[in-house]
């Protein structure tokens, strides 16, 4: 491969596509933070949505609006960003809060110590909100009485820096919720991170529009036929579940097949060729979404992509074809 070829995938792998309900959660946990910056009050924010699509994108983005500052004598982190632990614990929890604050020795200290340590580093650093990745990861911990823990901490931390906090997880998640009552009272504000809202029928044109813009990134222009414009995004829609993860992974290993054989453009059959070689393995024949015969039917059964969670995925709430 070629420097161009990389750049273009680096280019599209940078991109940053503010569909609406992308746009809708950016708006909010910005519209929370600037409510707290003019009067104190700290209201906090849950963003659910299913793996790939955009939650960990929406936290790096929203980070790089508000970045750190180096100040001769201190660091000014005002949005604190932290991914939470598979299998988080309270102490893990706390230790990654430590860790991304700059604390030299995370580990140190009993749980008490450490969080108290972690709110004054925080107001040292004057942070005026937190977003906490990988939620799920707290209600993963296990046993009821364990998420519950877990959970409490969180709610007990966010009381002592006052500051308003974005959780963003898949939508399991709302299980911890259920568990603990008061942290539940404190995230009543909830938004799904999805595409396309279920029940609505421009599904196919969303993930078109979507497809087409991240396209843009790329050399090779993208040619619907021997489908029209329309048919494709309905294709385009089952293949990747409208997550912006896998339209990137599809729209690259598309791109890497077009450039080894030659191609001029980005056809259904080399897309066909990138969600069989990128998405899944199995998807040949009537389960490939751009073949002649694939039946137009959500991919999410059993051992299929988008397998539902569960919670429940929206691909399964869509209407079939």
């Amino acid at each position: 491969m070629t420097l161009p070829f990389y750049d273009a995938v680096k280019q599209l792998q940078d991109a940053y596509l503010m569909f609406p309900a992308f746009q809708k959660a950016f708006d909010q946990v910005e519209a929370n933070l600037k409510l707290y910056r003019a009067t104190g009050i700290a209201q906090s924010l849950l963003v659910l949505g299913e793996s790939g699509t955009g939650k960990s994108s929406l936290s790096r983005l929203f980070t790089e609006r508000y970045p750190m500052k180096t100040l001769p004598e201190r660091d000014v982190i005002p949005v604190l960003f932290v991914s939470i632990p598979p299998a988080a614990t309270i102490a893990g929890t706390v230790e990654a809060v430590l860790a991304k604050l700059g604390d030299p020795d995370p580990e140190r200290g009993t749980v008490s110590v450490k969080t108290a340590r972690a709110v004054k580093i925080a107001r040292g650093c004057s942070v005026e909100m937190m977003l906490f990745d990988e939620a799920q990861h707290i209600q993963d911990r296990g046993r009821a009485h364990s998420q519950y823990f877990v959970g409490d901490w969180l709610k007990s931390f966010m009381d002592a820096l006052g500051l308003p906090v974005t959780l963003l997880g898949l939508p399991r998640m709302q299980s911890l919720l259920q568990v603990n009552e008061q942290l539940r009272r404190r995230f009543a504000h909830r938004l799904s991170l999805s595409v396309q809202p279920a029940g609505i029928d421009s599904n196919e044109d969303n993930s078109l529009e979507l497809f087409a813009s991240l396209a843009n990134a790329l050399p090779l222009p993208l040619d619907p036929r021997p489908y029209g414009w329309r048919e494709l995004g309905l294709r385009l829609q089952f293949a990747t579940d409208g997550r912006i993860a896998y339209v990137k992974q599809l729209l690259v290993s598309a791109y890497e097949h077009a450039v080894n054989q030659g191609n001029t453009s980005i056809t259904p059959d080399t897309l066909g060729s990138a969600f069989t070689a990128s998405i899944w393995p199995s998807g040949i024949g009537q389960l490939n979404p751009f073949h002649s015969e694939f039946i137009f039917r959500p991919l999410d059964r059993l051992a299929e992509p988008f397998q539902m969670g569960e919670m429940g995925s929206g691909a399964s709430q869509r209407r079939l074809r």
